[in-house]
């Protein structure tokens, strides 16, 4: 570039005062951070970084004015080849000297600059790596590669070597910048208006920008990331021992020791595996530690558990919904899909504050981590329903627990029914959140010798004793110092099952293989009662910097009951045959009633025949309801048992949310297969009473008796079970109804049970609406007021039948939900 020769001690003195004026900003910003007192203040992050900026512009113009001397030589007053004048030798001989090291990098570097106003070129801002700006250091040789390498597709702001131009503008005390960057930049907005953006670790701006924790696109939070930090503590217990009495013949059931003095633990940061042969006592030790085990019966267990010395009890709700737990056998509601399991588990268990934003991204996660995502919308399926397979439903389940940030994980045999590889990927998922700060303890048969290497830390069990514990590469040590050397390229897990197995205990014993609880025992802490600063488990309670500002309170009640009621009703809806062959059924035997029946409301009532004809349409009317409401809702407890078990025991919701969402679906659905049974019955049959007091009647006796249902069901365990309970449920309620037999002929001590008998209750009711004004001649009526005596219904007492069917409603109900609550904690 040729400069006019007018022009150049004009731009040199403009130079030569700005260097000046850099000079004595830098010789202040050197003051103040020297002084520590005196009343000099010390530099601003803003003082420091224009005070380095103006350095590197020096030493840039320096460069300059020597390559412009070189090429001087031709311009000027139109001398000769060399007829530059002295001054511009000089600058061109100081060029050569000091822009030596400019054009060793590349042209690239000096094709990275702008144009200020003074016509001086911009040096480009420092590159995030090359330490704090301001102290005389130059653009690093990272930003100078970056700028001379070809990047293409840069825009229009790129020249050769793909380099983007650079251009500032300073006005006032305001200071902006703008470069084209690549597509993944962020923009940045500090609190005093100044905006700028970042890509990758290069700062784009003037000024530098405000503190950030990472440089993603979408900065992460705690609330929608499961693998986030939390406290970490180890879990250790001692002297665990489960007994079960002798029962009454001793010789058949004598005394069984399960587990004996049974110790270890799990360091924090580490996952433990538990291993033994068949009946060692693996999934017994990990229901003790889980809380789903406890003294009941002949069983008798006793165990020290401590969280960092913290004494745990973890049969306490407090603690056990702390407690994420993986069962052998798969508990998911079969009409789910794995994003709607995994959802529901972390809206009902995540703090209130957690937005939906948080938890789709939060299901997401955990998708990806289980490798879910390609049957992320397919159905969970169970016996009579296709879904996903076996190991997905087994990773589902496991991702169910973990999407809660617990801070024990325990799984019971989780890589059961898995393949190598995704046995693999869910034992590295088990690693993330071992190194989060959660205890990992599972149950595992005989790992391949892969995922074996990958655990941390190892119990292996044999007849209820402890055989070996401590860390993996220990074992190999451990065994040949025993006489049971590991052969050469074998799997490790397959031996030491083989000498469990093979090997006699007395022999295992002598040779040293029970080693002795020999850690130090110290007094432990206790958790007391209204502690602000410790949970159930000792650990510290301390909200989350991100979202402490919200409400950290579970969620309400209402929000409970309505999830499950959204879960319930698509679970009616999906289950297509279920819902299909109940209302199929209830259509047909109503078409098969009304048929055989047809007509019987309006004949004589004078004729002793019509007027049976007519009540026995009624009773079989009132039977219908009640057979067809009863027994699906006496089924579906039962049924659902394993999942609401689960649910309840890691503290879903209460007894009473699931009491109520069921006791809504059950209402809502019966009333449907009420109104279309009375629609059938009512018309084909001719009765006379009123269309929606018959339908009132009918739907109040069906829901008596379905509460019924739901007690006899609470407080069964199995299905076959309550299916074999059934005549206890229906039989009564026919004897005691007074159309088999008249209430004065049951014996005296048993009269009383017509009284808790809701059909009988049904029948006076829709009899007294149906009989009270027959059809024909005084003979008619006088056969109807007849009947009505025998079964004892009484025109006056109306109300009161209302009122006994609304209490045994209410009463049956209660109990049920006091039986459901007593039987949660039974867990096997």
């Amino acid at each position: 570039m040729t400069i006019p020769a007018g022009e150049a001690p004009t731009q040199q003195r403009s130079a030569d005062v700005q260097n000046q004026r850099s000079s004595s900003r830098l010789k202040a910003v050197r003051d103040g951070l020297e002084s520590e007192g005196g009343g000099k203040s010390a530099p601003s992050a803003r003082d420091i970084y224009e005070a380095g900026l103006q350095r590197q512009q020096q030493q840039r113009q320096q460069s300059q004015r020597g390559s412009r001397g070189m090429n001087g030589g031709g311009g000027g007053g139109g001398g000769g080849r060399g007829g530059g004048s002295p001054s511009r030798r000089s600058a061109s001989t100081r060029g050569q000297q000091l822009g030596a090291t400019g054009r060793s990098s590349s042209r690239g570097r000096a094709s990275n600059t702008g144009s200020n106003e003074f016509g001086q070129e911009q040096a480009p801002p420092p590159s995030r790596r090359s330490g704090p700006p301001g102290r005389g250091n130059s653009v690093s040789s990272a930003m100078r590669q970056n700028s001379s390498a070809r990047r293409p597709g840069m825009g229009s702001g790129a020249v050769e070597g793909g380099a983007p131009r650079y251009s500032s503008s300073r006005r006032g005390n305001n200071y902006n910048s703008s470069r084209d960057i690549e597509s993944g930049g962020e923009d940045w907005k500090d609190k005093e208006g100044n905006k700028g953006r970042m890509n990758g670790t290069t700062m784009m701006s003037g000024r530098p920008p405000p503190p950030r924790k990472n440089l993603s696109r979408r900065e992460s939070t705690m609330a929608d990331d499961p693998f986030a930090e939390r406290e970490g503590k180890a879990l250790t217990w001692r002297s665990v021992n489960m007994t079960l009495a002798a029962g009454r013949n001793s010789k058949k059931n004598p005394k069984r020791q399960l587990l004996t003095d049974v110790w270890g633990e799990v360091p924090r940061k580490e996952i433990t595996a538990v291993m033994g042969p068949s009946g060692a006592g693996k999934s017994s030790l990990l229901n003790i530690l889980a809380g789903r085990a406890r003294s009941r019966g002949r069983l008798s267990i006793s165990a020290d558990v401590r969280l960092d010395n913290y004494e745990v009890d973890p049969t306490k709700l407090s603690v056990r919904k702390q407690i994420a737990f993986v069962a052998q056998d798969d508990s998911l509601q079969v009409t789910s899909t794995p994003r709607e399991a995994i959802r529901f588990s972390a809206k009902l268990r995540l703090p209130r504050s957690t937005t939906e934003r948080d938890l789709d991204r939060l299901t997401r996660r955990m998708l990806q981590e289980l490798g879910l995502e390609h049957c992320a919308d397919t159905m969970v399926g169970g016996a009579l329903i296709k879904g996903i397979s076996g190991g997905e439903r087994k990773r589902t389940s496991v991702g169910v627990e973990l999407v809660t940030k617990p801070a024990l994980v325990f799984l019971d045999e989780p890589t059961s029914g898995l393949d190598s590889f995704s046995a693999i990927q869910l034992v590295k998922s088990l690693k993330k959140v071992a190194n989060a700060g959660s205890s990992v303890l599972f149950t595992i048969h005989q790992p391949a010798s892969e995922i074996f290497n990958s655990f941390d830390h190892l119990i292996l069990l044999n007849k209820g004793r402890v055989m070996y514990e401590g860390e993996v590469r220990d074992v190999p040590t451990f065994f040949a110092d025993r006489g049971q050397p590991i052969p050469r390229l074998y799997n490790p897990s397959d031996w030491i099952m083989s000498v469990a197995q093979s090997v006699p205990v007395e022999e295992l014993d002598a040779a040293g293989f029970f080693p002795q609880d020999e850690r130090k025992t110290v007094d432990a802490f206790h958790v007391e009662e209204g502690d602000s600063k410790h949970d159930a488990l000792g650990i510290t309670r301390r909200e989350s910097k991100i979202i402490s500002a919200g409400d950290q309170r579970p969620v309400s009640m209402l929000t409970e009951i309505r999830m499950l009621f959204s879960r319930e009703f698509k679970n009616l809806t999906r289950d297509k045959a279920a819902i299909g062959a109940r209302l199929g059924l209830t259509s047909f035997l109503g078409m098969l009633i009304g048929v055989i029946f047809q007509g019987v409301g309006a004949t004589d009532s004078s004729v002793m025949v019509n007027l049976q004809s007519h009540f026995g349409a009624l009773i079989m009317v009132l039977m219908m309801s009640m057979f067809g409401t009863a027994q699906p809702a006496l089924l579906a407890f039962p049924d659902e048992r394993p999942v609401f078990l689960r649910e309840y025991s890691t503290d879903h919701y209460s007894v009473l949310s699931y009491f109520c969402a069921r006791l809504t679906m059950e209402a809502v659905v019966t009333f449907g297969q009420i109104l279309l049974q009375v629609l059938i019955t009512y018309f084909l049959i001719g009765f006379t009473m009123d269309f929606f007091l018959m339908l009132g009647a009918v739907y109040a006796l069906a829901m008596a008796s379905t509460a019924y249902a739901v007690l006899l069901g609470c407080s069964v365990e199995e299905p076959k079970l309550g299916q074999e309970m059934l005549p206890l449920l229906f039989v009564p309620q026919m004897l005691f109804a007074g159309f088999f037999v008249a209430p004065e002929l049951i014996p005296s001590w048993l009269a009383w049970a017509q009284y808790l008998c809701s059909l009988t209750y049904g029948v006076r009711i829709v009899s007294v609406a149906e009989f009270s004004e027959c059809n024909g001649d005084l003979r008619g009526q006088n056969n109807c007021d007849t009947m009505l005596s025998n079964i004892g219904a009484n025109e006056d007492d109306v109300w009161w039948y209302w009122l006994v069917l609304v209490c045994i409603f209410a009463v049956a109900r209660l109990a049920a939900l006091i039986v459901l609550k007593r039987k949660a904690t039974k867990f096997f």
